[in-house]
């Protein structure tokens, strides 16, 4: 299992940090460049499982694909944009509550710097630098663990990989024996024979439902509850007492 490094041995990014950091604007100059469905179901599958994850633990927030803004400027020529990236998912403990339809988080105004953010690769990342520029910038902010996954092979031949921040501001990189990742939140990211990740629970080692096998369980937990309603039913027409015919009930009449 991978190392940990001590909280206390972190500190917080000073203003010198901030004013030192690289200027991204990471969608304003992008081009129609969509992700693919891999992609896309890597995002889903962490971003769904880590809330699961973390229900117990209600001060943690977890947003996919959100504008982190990281400091006040300048401000993006056409836009009006203040510098920003946008983790494909991204766990944070905001100062308070931010509610269900919060659109963006600001460092410093919502909460301190992610507790981890996590990159998807694939070309269109290639293109938003999540592997130079954006590595740099978490250092700098002191995001703890920076999680890369690459599923295809193609831009990352370690597939799995968490970075985990030294003291001294740099990178360690962490992967379990097995070529998984084990977070210091308390969840495992492994990936399975069908090129797909699964979130696992270190305490108890069980892994989370996907989305889509969360609803396969749904459908199947409702038609399981459709046959036992029908089968009460059942067997309440059996318990009940046969009806006593009305003819032969009456006294017969005399002649």
């Amino acid at each position: 299992m991978a190392t940990t490094t001590s909280p206390r041995n972190r500190r917080r990014p000073t203003p010198d940090d901030l004013q030192n950091l690289p200027i991204l604007y990471e969608d304003e100059e992008e081009g129609d460049m969509g992700e693919t469905n891999q992609h896309v179901d890597t995002d889903e599958i962490l971003h769904v499982c880590l809330r699961t994850h973390l229900t117990n633990q209600p001060e943690y927030r977890v947003y996919a694909n959100m504008n982190l803004y990281y400091r006040d400027g300048p401000r993006h020529r056409r836009t009006g944009s203040k510098p920003y990236v946008s983790p494909d998912v991204m766990v944070v403990k905001p100062f308070r509550d931010l509610g269900e339809d919060v659109t963006s988080y600001t460092i410093g105004v919502d909460g301190p710097a992610p507790a981890l953010t996590a990159e998807t690769l694939s070309k269109r990342s290639a293109q938003q630098k999540d592997l130079k520029e954006k590595k740099f910038v978490y250092a700098k902010l002191r995001v703890p663990e920076y999680l890369l996954i690459d599923v295809s092979g193609r831009y990352l031949k370690q597939r799995l990989l968490l970075k985990r921040l030294r003291p001294d501001g740099t990178w360690e990189d962490t992967r379990d024996p097995d070529g998984g990742i084990t977070s210091k939140l308390g969840f495992r990211v492994r990936l399975e024979d069908d090129r797909r990740i699964r979130v696992a629970d270190v305490a108890t080692g069980r892994g989370y439902f996907r989305p889509d096998e969360a609803m396969r369980a749904a459908d199947s937990l409702r038609e399981e509850i459709q046959r036992l309603e029908a089968e009460l039913s059942r067997l309440r027409e059996l318990e009940k007492p046969p009806r006593r015919s009305a003819k032969g009930n009456g006294r017969r009449k005399k002649s």
